[in-house]
């Protein structure tokens, strides 16, 4: 992970999530670009999916390095903490 965090150094921020579906729960990091872009802008944009890295959920032996979360699929985000 560490090294995850030194390539996103100057390419943005990355912004730990804890995001509720329909179906389960995860918690992992959502990656903002460096154009000063929002959590909020990420989520209200036109994309159908989110993506989602270091991914753990209760549902999960192990935590996963990535998933795709269908926006319609998403009941409730909460911010954890900012990079």
């Amino acid at each position: 992970m560490q090294d995850r965090k030194r390539k996103m150094a100057g390419k943005g921020r990355r912004v730990k999530v804890w995001v509720k579906t329909t179906a389960s729960a995860y918690t992992g990091y959502i990656s903002l670009p460096a154009e000063g872009k929002r959590f909020s802008d990420i989520i209200n944009d036109e994309r159908k999916f989110i993506s989602i890295t270091d991914v753990e959920a209760k549902d999960f032996a192990a935590p996963k390095p990535f998933l795709v979360i269908n926006k319609d699929l998403i009941e409730l985000m909460e911010v954890l903490e900012s990079e």
